[in-house]
């Protein structure tokens, strides 16, 4: 945007301003404006100079006096009439950035779709051809059901009247929707959505997975036509420019999107749903490390928006603030229709290995991951021309490759991971003679993405007698099909869903009945409704019970509840059946007999007991580098400088330093130092920290707080 600059007599009298930039800075940078014109409004996108490159950022503040002016720089061009963003969400962003202790710039430029800080000629043009405007790409949005409007329910009439009158106050309401699984949370979401509408507001409509905006997306499509907006990153960056400029410029009035559309730059909110709360997804691993589904309570409480927050299992913190009386609880503790909760039955593999020892008709291989009892389930359910789930939270084909001869296991040269096999990656399998079971395939790291051939060769004693051991769900969905030949095998995993359009397909699929089983990760387990799924058959849940983490089984009785919860949505009674080596567990037991009140009790004392939230705050402090020592020392460095200053601070512990359970990823070494205690002294700590980390680390050592972590790994 072309403007008159001051001429040099007038340099006496210039002003300063302060500016955001989309680099890791602490605090902002100062230059001198240099034109006869205003300063803009907050948020305006600016050229600036730094360095010996040009950098576009965001108009701040006008600054105070600095001490040298002369070794500032003039703003080069500002670059619109009016700011693309939204003082409201930049006030919103601006809080994010200070309580995960991550730079603003940044934030910012996570928060947005590619381009918005771009300094090309092509990305700074006005608002039309910036590449942040209206693009070619448009974004195909299917029904996925009809748009007629059955006989609610009374517990779902019940809950829409509760959460209607929330809405009419124009206030932060935050509501925990507490619905069993197939209780008809989505019409609920629907009928919200309508009345907020009504209202002249507009909704925002979070899910955990990319994979469930589709159904979502298309359920919302059926029933309020234009008007709706998809965000995620699994979006072209054309659409997803195409999907912002829609909601930016009011066309969108209806949000439906992953994690990252929390930060939609949607106006006049008046509802933010936040379906399968308790989901984890819902949590960034790795830089900007926000939860959405708490961001989501902020937002509602600066946009004075009802916020539901929706979930067949509540998140311990969540249920405990409802009974606190924090949030309101709505509860819908039945099935819609004449559907009922599945039967579970808990298959106990200890007792089945002596039995399968003497006999005979049972082949070794056959042991594995399928059970006889499983086994006999499944071939009474094919039978009847019913669908089964089959559900296995690792994909490949078998994870891990040793050699019997030396005992070398196959690792990443980058991480100190094991190799996962992987052969082919089919979506859909027929019969077995589309697949050799003699394919070479790859090695792959599941961390870092690199890839090896799978020689049959050991690469350390060149032994020829490579085996490879475990089971994914590769595995699975060729080995179901010897088992029950004829059939036909849908797979859902990362490898198999690469794009957005080939998962809606398998989904579709199964849904139609296309497919007679469905093998997957814990991308099944939630959101999805399958009328005709009769079985679901849950493989090997204990890996999930034996991770290092303090929510290890919050999380193993939510995935257990949900992926059950699949089976017997329609007339006929559906049925899940659990393998395992430890059914004895608690979360076990209680999934098995839909009891989440038994489950919480125990949960959360133990929660009590330990100080773990919501009865305390966490902060992990994640140290990394290429340099083990210095990584170590960086660590020992930092909780040395805690211990000494804040030794005695109230209701405060420190764990570590240690290494971190996966203690190399992507050639870089990792520690961690666990801060736990009341909210206040935590972030006493971490803000006295973050001030000093340019001088209790040295530049070779990343350091990134993760504020409410839910993965310690």
């Amino acid at each position: 945007m072309a403007v008159k600059r001051k001429s040099e007599a007038d340099s006496p009298g210039e002003k300063l301003v302060s500016c955001i930039v989309p680099i890791h800075l602490k605090g902002r940078l100062t230059y001198r404006w240099p034109f006869d014109e205003p300063l803009p409004a907050r948020g305006t996108r600016l050229l600036l100079p730094l360095g010996r490159r040009r950098i576009v950022g965001l108009f701040w503040d006008q600054d105070s006096e600095f001490p040298d002016r002369q070794k500032l720089r003039d703003v080069i061009e500002i670059m619109e009439k009016e700011p693309l963003l939204p003082e409201g969400l930049l006030s919103f962003i601006e809080w994010a950035s200070s309580y995960y202790y991550y730079p603003l710039g940044p934030a910012i430029s996570e928060a947005l779709p590619a381009g918005f800080f771009s300094s090309t000629r092509k990305g700074t043009r006005e608002s039309t051809a910036r590449g942040i405007g209206p693009g070619r790409s448009r974004l195909e949005i299917k029904n996925w059901s009809e748009s007629h409007v059955g006989k609610l329910s009374h517990e779902q009439d019940e809950a829409v009247r509760a959460i209607s009158a929330a809405l009419d106050t124009r206030l932060f309401n935050p509501v925990l929707l507490f619905g069993i699984t197939g209780s008809g949370k989505t019409e609920v979401y629907l009928q919200a959505v309508e009345k907020c509408l009504k209202m002249g507001r507009n909704a925002l409509v979070l899910v955990p997975e990319i994979s469930m905006t589709g159904q979502l997306a298309g359920w919302f499509s059926a029933r309020f036509g234009q008007g709706l907006s998809i965000l995620h990153s699994g979006l072209t960056r054309e659409q997803r420019r195409d999907q912002w400029w829609e909601i930016r410029t009011g066309k969108s009035r209806i949000v439906v999107g992953a994690r990252s559309a929390i930060f939609a730059p949607l106006s006049n909110i008046g509802l933010i749903v936040v379906d399968e709360e308790h989901d984890s997804s819902y949590k960034q691993a790795e830089k900007f490390r926000y939860n959405a589904r708490d961001l989501a309570l902020v937002r509602g409480k600066m946009e004075k928006a009802t916020v539901i927050l929706g979930s067949g299992t509540p998140s311990i913190a969540s249920y405990q603030n409802a009974l606190q009386g924090k949030y309101r609880l709505i509860e819908m503790r039945s099935r819609v229709g004449k559907a009922v909760l599945p039967d579970v039955e808990v298959i106990d593999r200890r007792k089945e290995k002596e039995g399968n020892k003497k006999s005979k008709s049972c082949k070794k291989q056959d042991m594995e991951w399928l059970s006889p009892r499983l086994r006999e389930a499944i071939s009474e359910t094919l039978a009847r021309k019913r669908q089964v789930l089959l559900f296995l939270n690792r994909r490949g084909f078998a994870t891990y490759i040793f050699c019997p001869d030396c005992g070398h296991v196959f690792k990443c040269n980058s991480c100190d991971v094991v190799l996962a096999w992987h052969r082919k990656n089919k979506a859909f399998v027929k019969d077995k003679t589309q697949d050799s079971f003699d394919t070479p395939g790859l090695l792959c790291c599941h961390y870092c993405g690199q890839t090896y051939p799978a020689l049959p060769a050991c690469d350390k004693c060149g032994g020829q007698a490579v085996r490879a051991s475990g089971f994914g769900t590769e595995k699975v969905a060729e080995e179901f099909l010897q088992y029950f030949p004829g059939t036909t095998v849908g797979r859902i995993d990362r490898d198999t869903v690469s794009s957005k359009k080939r998962m809606e397909r398998v989904l579709r699929a199964f849904r139609n009945g296309e497919i007679d089983c469905l093998v997957g990760t814990q991308m099944i387990t939630k959101g999805h409704d399958f009328p005709g799924l009769s079985l679901v058959g849950v493989l090997w849940p204990d890996a999930a019970l034996n991770v290092p983490e303090y929510c290890a089984s919050e999380r193993a009785f939510q995935i257990l509840s949900q992926v059950a919860g699949r089976a017997g949505r329609s007339s006929i009674r559906g049925k899940a059946m659990i393998q395992t080596f430890m059914p004895d567990h608690y979360s076990i037991v209680c999934a098995a007999r839909h009891d989440f009140e038994r489950f919480f009790q125990h949960e959360i004392q133990k929660r009590r007991e330990l100080g773990y939230p919501p009865f305390g705050r966490i902060v992990n402090i994640c140290f990394s580098g290429v340099k083990k020592l210095s990584v170590e020392q960086a660590a020992r460095n930092v909780a040395s400088q805690i211990d000494g200053r804040f030794k005695k601070l109230d209701n405060f512990t420190m764990l570590g330093p240690v290494q971190s359970p996966r203690a190399r990823i992507k050639s870089r070494y990792r520690y961690q130092l666990l801060l736990k205690g009341g909210i206040k002294s935590v972030r006493t700590v971490c803000s006295w920290i973050d001030s000093r980390l340019d001088s209790l680390v040295t530049s070779n050592v990343r350091v990134e707080l993760d504020v409410d972590p839910l993965n310690f790994m």
